[in-house]
């Protein structure tokens, strides 16, 4: 008997010890995270926005890839002054009315039909990042993977090939991180208006594309845009549609097929989970990732060496995954690595659009290293055309990118904050007429970085002052008797610095050939200094 009762104890140790190895679908046990340090030394990743949409490849009044939404919009049923209709009038004009020529109906036109995942991987190689992140699916839900989940992707349809799995591959012999990125929890209300108004999406044939939402609106006649009246569903309300039971067990089901079939490290989800619904199926798939991941040898729990992005609470619950924010980031200097997602387009436009101009590539280094000041990754995007190649403006950007980043990378990979990010200009961070910040730097900019030995301070200047002369504010009193040298990365001749009660002044050396930002390199005999 007294065997039987130590057999069962033993027994009963192995089950708890073996539980507090892994994740449980419960925000407490998910909040034990900590992200992994390959992705806090990578810096910079690049993604995609490409599938169905890039066929249209038409912004209208908001963004090329809401195409599907927006094509299905009447006047007056879209928010900031009818900005949908633009694409409804649109796609009347060029393919014909909804009702006979529907979303589904640009599959067959994207073909992919140039894409090499060698090629992209190599341009990731070039620009400098050092992990990619594949689109497995916007909010269209059409998957760039060989589902065994539903027939709308693109192995059975469209471009007949794995993208996703093409992609994986490619990548990883280039040596970077693999990520996917997942988009359709919101479908359920990505293609209301195509439910509301009654078009395609009510054939249940299409409801793994279009979902099958429980819709909540009523019915009004009202008078259309070419002076026909028609009767059309209006919302009385938001959330005139709301997830279904199918949807968000599809979500899923699908979210974790991704995970078992190309093993990412990194997952980044879109907003669109919110609702209370969503809550319990967020901790499964979070507990069933990350325990695949412990599983599989790449972590352990606390630790497990993969990415989740999530964009704030309510999405997410904070602590148990990587915070991202769209085009945006922090103010200072975080507790916990996070990120930010932006696009080499301006507005809010993410899906290729032929002639629509992309940012400077002096702005997104200049982003990039206020990102990594505070402790951020920066991940941005890309618009390849719908036959899977690059517009040339994108890849000279890549290459001007991976051209500074092969003379100042030491600045930003693998580095940390300092016990400050930088001091900013005036003009840093302010809103353009869309509302979106825009990083203009001005010779007052500064970020610090720093190795994570700390023994090596990094002051990158982000704009040259035009009298070869630059004043560090913030190191007025900092102690710099155990400093063992300073010099510009990439730059010939010696810094002169004197330092006041003014600051750290610092006469430069002749401009360097590269572009862009400029990183001072402070080494130090034992840690570096306070800067008190």
């Amino acid at each position: 008997m007294k065997l039987s009762v130590l057999s069962i104890a033993l027994v009963v140790s192995l089950i708890s010890v073996k539980a507090q190895t892994k994740y449980s679908a419960d925000w407490e046990s998910l909040q034990n995270y900590q992200a992994p340090e390959w992705y806090e030394d990578a810096k910079i990743g690049f993604w995609v926005h490409w599938g169905v949409y890039s066929v249209p490849a038409f912004k209208g009044g908001h963004a090329a890839e809401w195409y599907g939404r927006w094509m299905y919009c009447q006047r007056g049923q879209s928010s900031r002054n009818n900005q949908g209709l633009a694409t409804h009038l649109h796609h009347n004009e060029v393919y014909g009315p909804p009702e006979e020529f529907g979303y589904k109906d640009f599959i067959p036109m994207f073909k992919a039909e140039n894409f090499n995942a060698d090629e992209w991987a190599d341009l990731c190689v070039k620009g400098g990042a050092k992990f990619f992140t594949m689109m497995g699916a916007h909010h269209d839900a059409f998957c760039l993977w060989d589902t065994k989940l539903s027939k709308w992707n693109s192995v059975n349809m469209g471009p007949k090939r794995d993208l996703v799995g093409e992609m994986a591959e490619a990548a990883r012999l280039k040596g970077l991180k693999f990520g996917v990125s997942n988009h359709t929890a919101w479908n359920y209300c990505f293609f209301e208006w195509n439910h509301i108004n009654r078009y395609d999406a009510v054939n249940p044939a299409y409801e793994d594309l279009y979902g099958n939402p429980i819709v909540q609106a009523s019915a009004d006649t009202i008078r259309m845009y070419d002076g026909e009246t028609r009767k059309i569903w209006i919302p009385r309300s938001r959330g005139a549609v709301k997830p279904s039971e199918r949807d968000m067990n599809r979500w899923l089901d699908r979210t974790k097929e991704l995970a078992d079939m190309y093993k990412p490290d990194l997952y980044y989800f879109d907003w669109g989970f919110n609702p209370k619904e969503w809550e319990s199926r967020k901790q499964q798939f979070g507990a069933y990732y990350y325990n695949n991941a412990i599983e599989a040898g790449k972590g352990t729990m606390g630790n497990p060496n993969v990415v989740i992005n999530y964009k704030g609470w309510p999405t997410w619950r904070q602590g148990a995954a990587v915070r991202d924010f769209e085009r945006g980031g922090m103010n200072d200097i975080a507790d916990m690595v996070w990120q930010t997602d932006d696009c080499v387009y301006d507005d809010h436009n993410w899906g290729y659009v032929e002639g629509t101009p992309i940012k400077p590539t002096n702005m997104i280094v200049d982003q990039l290293m206020d990102i990594i000041s505070k402790r951020g990754v920066l991940m941005l995007s890309f618009a390849p055309k719908p036959d899977g190649t690059f517009p040339e403006e994108q890849k000279t950007m890549m290459y001007e990118l991976g051209d500074w980043l092969n003379i100042c990378g030491e600045a930003v990979y693998s580095t940390r904050p300092y016990e400050i990010f930088g001091e900013v200009g005036e003009l840093w961070g302010q809103k353009n007429e869309t509302g979106h910040k825009m990083y203009t730097a001005t010779n007052q900019d500064i970020r610090f970085t720093r190795n994570k030995e700390n023994t090596i301070l990094y002051a990158t200047i982000l704009k040259w002052p035009s009298d070869g002369k630059f004043m560090i504010t913030s190191m007025s009193e900092t102690d710099l008797s155990n400093l063992k040298s300073m010099r510009m990365i990439g730059a010939k001749g010696k810094i002169k610095f004197e330092q006041s009660n003014e600051g750290l002044l610092l006469s430069l050396p002749k401009q360097p050939n590269y572009k862009y930002a400029y990183p001072i390199k402070m080494v130090f005999k034992g840690q570096i200094p306070s800067v008190k």
